[in-house]
């Protein structure tokens, strides 16, 4: 992860930046799936039908996940992925807030929207701290805030050399998936059906969103739903951008 923060200096800026840091190793930490001591986990294994309290950072980060399963049908589902398809988003009650009841026992892949959602929690800790304006980005997930406009380049293949396409980023996030952009897998949870990158294709896709946590996660209901996505991104007050070989194209609603 980097870091670059406008109008601070010398140890006031190693001091924001540092909490920030912690912010992110906090928010790691809670959702470790390899530690049956992370807060995640304790969830997933508290007894079946009864409400559980959960941090908020925890909360929010299902809240978001339920959100995107909502409003894409169901085709991005951490429940569905975390299980094999044998559980559904709708299998966890998030109707109180700090409050998680599961309806059958499952575990949950937060993969998708994790790098955003610390993300998130960096820029949240530097704004706490008295940071008007900065970038954070994690391996291509990446937050801007305040007034500063930045330039952000991607390349156009998958290599990284050649043509990049230049994207303005103000106070917003961007994320990106496909080739040349990470190893995460594409799991359709309407099919229950897990693609590796080189088996989803050679296109990329960019999406631009408020938080960098529902532009990770609209990523993957982008290449899950092309046909289909950009209303799931209008109704979540986000953008696309598909990057093919005859160059960017930008998702639209099929007639």
């Amino acid at each position: 992860m980097s870091i670059t923060t406008l109008g601070l200096h010398g140890f006031c800026a190693a001091r924001v930046i540092r909490r920030a840091f912690e912010a992110v190793d906090l928010i790691t930490g809670m959702v470790d799936t390899e530690s049956t001591k992370s807060e995640l986990m304790r969830l997933l294994a508290a007894p079946i039908g009864e409400s559980h309290y959960v941090s908020t950072p925890l909360w929010q980060m299902l809240r978001i996940a339920n959100e995107i399963a909502y409003r894409s049908d169901g085709a991005f589902d951490v429940a569905a992925a975390g299980t094999g398809g044998t559980a559904r988003w709708t299998d966890i009650d998030l109707s109180v807030k700090n409050l998680v009841r599961l309806s059958r026992p499952l575990q949950v892949d937060l993969c998708a929207i994790a790098k955003g959602f610390v993300v998130d929690a960096a820029v949240k800790a530097l704004q706490e701290a008295g940071v008007h304006q900065g970038i954070v980005d994690l391996d291509g997930c990446i937050r801007a805030f305040g007034p500063q406009e930045w330039r952000v380049y991607f390349s156009l293949n998958a290599s990284g050399d050649g043509a990049r396409l230049p994207i303005t980023l103000r106070d917003g996030a961007l994320a990106c998936f496909g080739e040349g952009y990470g190893s995460a897998a594409l799991y359709d949870a309407r099919q229950d059906m897990l693609f590796a990158k080189e088996e989803w294709g050679t296109d990329g896709v960019i999406i631009r969103a408020p938080s960098a946590a529902f532009a990770a996660g609209l990523t993957h209901v982008a290449a899950l739903m092309p046909t289909d996505a950009a209303k799931v991104l209008r109704g979540l007050s986000a953008q696309g951008l598909v990057l093919t070989r005859e160059g960017p194209r930008v998702l639209e609603c099929t007639p």
